[in-house]
């Protein structure tokens, strides 16, 4: 067995084997979990007609908590400075993002806060079939 000299610039395999999961962005990006190690817990839940984004957010006043669509993006994030800060258990400033497929319909967009949790309803637009015909030629 023989030593290998470290080399930062070479990147491990597992960076890279993430690099595979974005060939799923195409069908549903908003679907794709992303790591995040200091956030709240996140689901994102894709259910017949919709797709419903929960965040647990215990402590946090729901007029603190932001929910932003711009982009073709929703992010949702809490900044602590809003906050009044007196409770020093509760989570810190955060922010989350997804990509919204084309298929939503942005103009449906809701969110409701109970309990701690917050959940946004991203409603699917109806799939129109392309209609077929032959055009004639004049």
């Amino acid at each position: 067995m023989s030593l290998v000299k470290y080399n930062p610039n070479i990147q491990p395999l597992f960076n890279r084997f993430e690099d595979i999961f974005d060939i799923f962005d195409a069908f549903d990006p908003i679907s794709r979990p992303t790591p995040s190690l200091s956030g709240p817990k996140t689901n994102v839940e894709n259910i017949d007609g919709k797709h419903i984004i929960s965040i647990a957010t215990p402590g946090i006043d729901k007029d603190d908590l932001k929910v932003d669509i711009g982009d073709g993006r929703i992010s949702i994030s809490y900044d602590q400075e809003s906050g009044d800060g007196s409770n020093s258990w509760i989570q810190k400033s955060f922010a989350r993002s997804w990509n919204l497929p084309k298929n939503v319909n942005i103009d449906a967009i809701s969110a409701a806060y109970d309990n701690g949790v917050l959940r946004v309803t991203v409603p699917k637009n109806e799939e129109t079939v392309p209609i077929a015909r032959r055009i004639e030629i004049v």
